[in-house]
C-alpha cells in the first residue's frame, strides 16, 4: 500500500487526479463541520517538516510512470498540506521531473504567511476554500485555530492573487441553512470579485461528513446561488471518465489507499478502477466481511470508508 500517494481517483474539479498526502491525519488549521476524514485531532498552525520529502517525491514518480492517465497531481489529503514546510521543494521537484500540471487544494488558512505563498508559487492551479466572510459563520463552519481570523485569510487571498501566475479556483462548500442566505452569499461575491479569481467552483455536502449536520442543497438552490455568484462561477458536477483497468490484488490496494483519505460511493469506485458494478459491489462485501472497510447511508446513497 503506498505510503503518501493515492490514485488516480476521479475528482469533480480536476478530472483524474493523484493525491500526495503529505501530512499526518489529522494535522489541520481547521476542523470543518462537513468534513469527511473526521475531526481534527491536532489543530495547529506551526509548519514543519513531517516526512522525508524526496521518500514523496520518488513515490509520485514512480506512481506516474505506472499510470495510464493523471490530469493533475494534486497535494491534499488527511490535513492541509501547507502545514508541511517541505510542500515548495517538492513541487519544485515533482514539476521538474514530471510533465503534469500541479495542483495544490488549500483552506487557505496559511496564505498571509509569505513563505507559503512563495512555496506554492510553482504550482499550476491552487484551490483555496472561502466558506463564509462573515467571522461568526466562519468560526462556525470551519472552527479554525485561534489564531485564524477570516479577515487574515482574505487578505492572504489577495496577496497570493498578487504574486502567483496560475490559476485560482476558488471552492465554496454551502451548508444548508449556515452560509446560503444572500447576505453572505454577497459578502462572498464581493470578496471573490476582488480576489479575481479564475473560477468560483460551488459544493454542498454530497459525501458523509464527520458529524450530523444540516447537509446539502437542492440543484435548484445551488443554480440559484450560481447564478447570484456570477459568470465565473460553476457547480461542480459528477465527474464523468473513462474508468480505467485493475487487476484485484492492484484493485484492492487502490480502493483501500484513498478510503483511507475519504470517502466513496460503489459509483466512485467503478469509475476509478473500471470493473462491473457487480464485481465491484462482491469484492467491497468480501473486504467487508474481513472488516477491511465499513458502508453507511448518506442521502440514498451507500457510501464505503476504511474500518479503523
Amino acid at each position: 500500500m503506498s505510503k503518501y500517494v493515492f490514485g488516480p481517483v476521479p475528482s469533480r474539479r480536476l478530472g483524474y487526479s493523484l493525491g500526495v498526502d503529505i501530512i499526518p491525519g489529522k494535522y489541520c488549521c481547521f476542523d470543518c463541520i462537513y468534513c469527511q476524514i473526521g475531526k481534527t485531532t491536532n489543530h495547529q498552525i506551526e509548519r514543519k517538516s513531517f516526512f522525508d520529502p524526496y521518500m514523496i517525491i520518488n513515490e509520485v514518480i514512480e506512481k506516474v510512470n505506472k499510470s495510464d492517465h493523471i490530469d493533475y497531481i494534486t497535494f491534499s489529503g488527511s490535513g492541509e498540506p501547507t502545514l508541511n514546510s517541505d510542500i515548495g521543494l517538492m513541487i519544485d521537484e515533482v514539476k521538474r521531473t514530471v510533465p503534469i500540471p500541479v495542483s495544490v487544494i488549500t483552506s487557505g488558512a496559511l496564505l498571509f504567511q509569505e513563505d507559503v505563498r512563495k512555496d506554492l508559487l510553482s504550482a499550476d492551479v491552487i484551490l483555496p476554500s472561502l466558506d463564509a466572510v462573515s467571522e461568526d459563520i466562519f468560526r462556525y463552519i470551519n472552527r479554525p485555530h485561534l489564531m485564524v481570523e477570516i479577515q487574515s485569510i482574505i487578505s492572504g487571498l489577495k496577496l497570493l492573487r498578487k504574486d502567483f501566475r496560475g490559476r485560482i479556483w476558488l471552492e465554496i462548500m454551502l451548508v444548508k441553512d449556515i452560509n446560503d442566505d444572500e447576505e453572505e452569499l454577497r459578502k462572498i461575491k464581493d470578496v471573490a470579485d476582488s480576489i479575481h479569481v479564475d473560477k468560483i467552483q460551488l459544493n454542498t455536502v454530497t459525501r458523509p461528513p464527520g458529524e450530523d449536520i444540516p447537509g446539502m442543497l437542492t440543484k435548484d438552490e445551488l443554480e440559484k446561488a450560481c447564478s447570484f455568484l456570477g459568470n465565473t462561477c460553476e457547480i461542480i458536477s459528477t465527474f464523468e471518465g473513462i474508468p480505467v483497468q485493475h487487476e484485484e490484488k492492484e484493485w484492492t490496494k487502490n480502493v483501500l489507499d484513498i478510503l483511507k483519505r475519504k470517502s466513496l460511493s460503489l459509483d466512485d469506485i467503478v469509475k476509478i478502477t473500471g470493473v462491473s458494478f457487480y464485481k465491484a459491489k462482491n469484492r467491497l462485501k468480501l473486504m467487508e466481511n474481513e472488516e477491511r472497510i465499513k458502508s453507511y447511508h448518506f442521502h440514498d446513497t451507500i457510501y464505503y470508508m476504511i474500518n479503523r
